[in-house]
């Protein structure tokens, strides 16, 4: 869980760099999806924090559903900025409107990467999770298998 908020906190923030790209300004409703991405992952977090046995179900499906779209759109951002670029690099811009894309897109990059690396962690959390479920399931089976076949022979 620790890993997770950590990185829905970088992701946080690279939204709010994510604001100054002319890409943002254009298209607002990816940057209001971005934000009420950030806004869910909070509540998500709040909510496994107060019972983390709900991880093994619907919680860690939704956990690892969430920091793979924020990784997603970690990486969209990056690629907008190297659209913007380009763009620039046509029209002549300030370097120094570079340089702040740039620094946006490597944070989106890096955010990205990290919410990735995260879900694979969780993913694997997972998987532990439910082969372990799997063994003691197989083990109530052979003990319920056991007791029926003690119960079923013949009384001496």
């Amino acid at each position: 869980m620790t890993q997770a908020e950590r990185a829905f906190d970088q992701y946080k923030n690279s939204v709010v760099m994510e604001q100054t790209l002319e890409s943002s300004k254009q298209a607002p409703e990816s940057l209001k999806k971005d934000q009420e991405l950030v806004e869910m992952s909070h509540k998500l977090i709040v909510a496994l924090k107060e019972h983390p046995d709900k991880f093994t179900g619907l919680g860690g499906l939704l956990l690892l559903s969430t920091l793979d779209d924020a990784s997603r759109n970690a990486a969209l951002c990056s690629s907008s900025g190297s659209a913007e670029i380009a763009k620039g690099l046509i029209d002549h811009f300030d370097p120094k409107d570079a340089y702040r894309i740039m620094t946006v897109m490597q944070n989106c990059s890096d955010v990205s990467l990290h919410l990735y690396t995260v879900s694979e962690s969780v993913h694997a959390l997972m998987v532990r999770e439910l082969e372990a479920q799997e063994d003691l399931n197989n083990q109530a089976m052979e003990m319920v298998t056991k007791c029926t076949g003690l119960m079923n022979q013949p009384k001496k």
